[in-house]
Formats: C-alpha cells, sequence, structure tokens
C-alpha cells in the first residue's frame, strides 16, 4: 500500500470514529474520497506530481476529529418534538375519554380499564417503529406485502365476523399503505411496467377488503394508493412520461369505478338516497343519521345536549348507538357540548399539519414514500371519522388515538412510530433517486411497425 493509500485510509478512518450513526459512514467516505480528488486534481494541473498532490490535498482538509465531530453534529438523529407532544396529547384525551364512558352503562364499564392495559402496549409499539431502521421495509417491500396478505388471509380462518365483517382487515388496509409505498420503491426506474406492477399490488389489497367486507377500508386503501402513486409518478421516480403514467393509472381505475357502479347501482343508490334524504326510513337506514344530526345541532357550549320532543330527558347512549366506538365523537359533542368536541379536532388537524409538513421535509425518495403514506392512513381515519360524526356521512371507523379499542389504538401508534422514524433518519439516509432512461411515449410507429415501450431496459 503506498503511503498516500495509508494517509487517506487513516484519515478517513478517524472522521468516521466521531461519527456515531455507522450507517452514514460508506456515504461521508465517498464525499471526503472525491472532495480530495478534486483538490488533488487543481494541485497537479498547477504542475505538482501525483504522489505529492495526493499528500498536500489530505492535508488541506484538516484535523480529521474536528471534521468528524462536524459530520456526527449534521448526520444526527431529528426529534419531531410537536407530534410527539400532539400524540400524547391525544392519547390523554382518549384515556379521559374513556374514562368518561365507563361511568355511562355498566355495559362499557371496562373501557377505561382495557385502556389502562392497551395505551402500553401501543406505546411500546411506538418506540419499537421510532427506533426501527424504516428501509427494511423498502428494502424487502415484497417480504413485507406477502406476510401482510398472509396475515390477513389466516384471520380469515381463525377471528369471527364481527356485525357480518372481518375487523381485521380495516387495520390491515392502514398497515397496507406503508407497504405499498414500499412495494413502489423497489419499482422505481422501471417505466410503465413498474406502474402497471404496482396496480397489482394494488389489486391484492383491494381483494381483500372486498372479502371482507370492509367499504371504510376499500375506500381508505384506494384513496392512499392513488395519492402515494400519483405523488411518485410526479416526482418521476418511474421514469417516462408523467402525463402517461398517470393515464395508466386514472383511465382504468375509472373505468373499473363506473363499472362497480353500474353494476352496484341499485345498491348504492338505495344508500345514497337514504344519506341525502335519511328521513325517508327515519326508524330504519336512516335512523342513526338522523340522530347524529339532531344530536349536534342540539348541543350546547358545555355541557349536555337539549333534546325535545319524544326524546326530552332521555339518556343519550340510548338513543345513539356505537356511541362508544363509532360516534365517540358524537357524544362528546352531545354530553360534554361542542367547545370539548372542537377542542379534539382542533388538535387533529394540528396533528394532520404537522405530520403533512413532516413529509414534506423528506430528503429521501422513500423517506417521502413512507411518510405520505402514514400521513394518508391517519388523515383518512380523522376526516371520515369526523364527517360521520358531525352527521354529513355515515361510515364506521375509529378515531386514532381517541376512540376505543386496542388494535386501532396500536397500529395509529405503529403509523406514527414509522412517520418519525423516516424523519428521525432524513440526515441518515442517503437514497438518491437516478432517473431512469425510460422513454417518454408508450406506443411508437417506426418503418410501419408498432412499438410498445413499457419502459423495460434490455439486461446485457
Amino acid at each position: 500500500m503506498q503511503p498516500y493509500d495509508r494517509s487517506m485510509e487513516d484519515f478517513l478512518d478517524a472522521v468516521c470514529g466521531q461519527v456515531r450513526f455507522k450507517t452514514v459512514h460508506s456515504s461521508i467516505k465517498d464525499e471526503l474520497s472525491d472532495h480530495i480528488a478534486c483538490l488533488k486534481d487543481e494541485y497537479i494541473s498547477e504542475g505538482m506530481d501525483a504522489e505529492n498532490a495526493s499528500l498536500k490535498a489530505l492535508q488541506q482538509m484538516g484535523d480529521p476529529v474536528l471534521i468528524g465531530r462536524q459530520l456526527n453534529q449534521a448526520h444526527s438523529p431529528k426529534i419531531e418534538w410537536s407530534i410527539l407532544a400532539l400524540v400524547l396529547v391525544l392519547t390523554g384525551i382518549g384515556g379521559f375519554v374513556q374514562f368518561f364512558l365507563s361511568a355511562v352503562s355498566p355495559n362499557n364499564a371496562q373501557a377505561f380499564s382495557n385502556f389502562l392495559i392497551y395505551a402500553p402496549l401501543g406505546i411500546a409499539a411506538f418506540v419499537f417503529t421510532y427506533f426501527f431502521d424504516y428501509m427494511l421495509i423498502g428494502r424487502y417491500s415484497k417480504l413485507v406485502y406477502f406476510s401482510l396478505m398472509a396475515a390477513a388471509i389466516l384471520g380469515f380462518f381463525i377471528l369471527a365476523r364481527i356485525h357480518g365483517a372481518y375487523r381485521h382487515i380495516y387495520y390491515y388496509a392502514l398497515l397496507f399503505m406503508p407497504a405499498f409505498s414500499g412495494v413502489i420503491y423497489g419499482l422505481r426506474n422501471k417505466g410503465y411496467f413498474g406502474i402497471i406492477i404496482s396496480g397489482i399490488f394494488y389489486t391484492g389489497g383491494a381483494i381483500m377488503c372486498l372479502l371482507a367486507p370492509t367499504f371504510s377500508g376499500l375506500l381508505f386503501l384506494t384513496i392512499g394508493c392513488l395519492v402515494i402513486l400519483t405523488s411518485a409518478i410526479n416526482r418521476g421516480y418511474f421514469g417516462g412520461s408523467k402525463r402517461a403514467g398517470l393515464a395508466i393509472v386514472y383511465i382504468p381505475t375509472l373505468a373499473v369505478t363506473v363499472a362497480c357502479i353500474s353494476a352496484l347501482y341499485g345498491p348504492l343508490a338505495r344508500r345514497f338516497s337514504f344519506m341525502m334524504h335519511p328521513e325517508a326510513d327515519p326508524n330504519g337506514y336512516g335512523y342513526q343519521h338522523l340522530m347524529v344530526k339532531r344530536l349536534i345541532s342540539s348541543s350546547r357550549p358545555l355541557g349536555k345536549a337539549v333534546l325535545d320532543g319524544d326524546m326530552a330527558g332521555m339518556d343519550i347512549h340510548r338513543l345513539l348507538p356505537g356511541w362508544q366506538t363509532d360516534f365517540t365523537l358524537t357524544y362528546v359533542f352531545s354530553s360534554l357540548g361542542y367547545i370539548a368536541g372542537l377542542a379534539i379536532i382542533a388538535v387533529m388537524l394540528l396533528l394532520i399539519i404537522r405530520m403533512f409538513g413532516v413529509a414534506a421535509k423528506q430528503k429521501n425518495a422513500f423517506g417521502f414514500l413512507l411518510s405520505l403514506s402514514c400521513c394518508i392512513a391517519i388523515t383518512g381515519q380523522i376526516v371520515f371519522y369526523v364527517l360521520s360524526n358531525t352527521g354529513v356521512i355515515v361510515m364506521d371507523g375509529i378515531l386514532p388515538f381517541v376512540s376505543y379499542g386496542g388494535t386501532g389504538f396500536t397500529v395509529n401508534m405503529m403509523l406514527t412510530g414509522l412517520l418519525l422514524s423516516a424523519y428521525r433518519r432524513t440526515n441518515l439516509v442517503k437514497d438518491v433517486l437516478k432517473s431512469g432512461a425510460c422513454s417518454s411515449q408508450i406506443f411508437t410507429l417506426a418503418d410501419g411497425k408498432l412499438i410498445i415501450d413499457l419502459g423495460i431496459k434490455k439486461q446485457k
């Protein structure tokens, strides 16, 4: 080994010896080596021989210990305290709500004691995903995807239906989104073929939702995957024409949507009719919707809602089905006052704003996709739950961190942990997206032949 080579290796080792996180050592060595090479070339251009130019370039870099300490600060983990604080506040609100609800009815007396059991489990799940190397999801995306599929299928055999549906698929749909972001990351620079394969992977998750069946899970899954895939195309992750890529996604999506609406026109039209005019069946399909609207409109700033007519003086929990789960927010509005309900919504809104702010700051490709998927999964639940609990639509669901249920709490804590894990490592992961050399057109006519380019490179 030449003296320069030994000095170079010693210098790089001394620098990296000060950098705590080993995952960035290789990228630091590459960057420093490139910088030293540039200095060397400058000295050679000034007439210096190669060996002396190399040694002088190395000397010009300065003290490796000092450089290493500076790089250690630049590559330290980032902590998003605002999201941590908001989640902690919402968890506290959830505990208070469950404590309040547990005193309402003997059938719900175990709500708070159960919360004290599943809350630590959810926090443990958050800690695990927070310190988890999220890049493993990107590297082993297909393994993660098929493991989720296997768990979902297994649930069909070992879990019981609740109100005619397999409830676990709803949570599967939420966890599917980070897995789907990993699939897209694995297909980057694959051209239009990568987009088509992404659609096939989505179809597997959609089939699980249809088998459950869970309409809300399917809706979350479809919207989430569309947003993630659209964002990837717009950022050029696949290569090729963005317009063509979007056409590949949305033309089949619209066609399938129209076909489903046509096939299910009768039931869908009837359900939509009851949603728009619940008074047409006040004791059947329209009862729950009408009751939510009536309770919200009767709510006061503080205290219990004032009901009139035949419901005057009646207990709210006897009037509202699902008051302790699907309509917890409605119950808060009508029992504690709309100030309490609006306060919960305000904290949720702040959480949404901060989450998308964190996703927008991501510096690497997969970190952005994963963060976006977690944001969509949590935001979708909040938006549809609030709309349902204020009488705009009727849909089952959970309010993240507040509604009763250990599985929902744990899943949302895992999603939050993944989001913050990506943010924590944004300075520690070098993930440069290289543009693929894919053709911008799918169909080309040349020499009387129709050429179809799916963006797949020939292997030499």
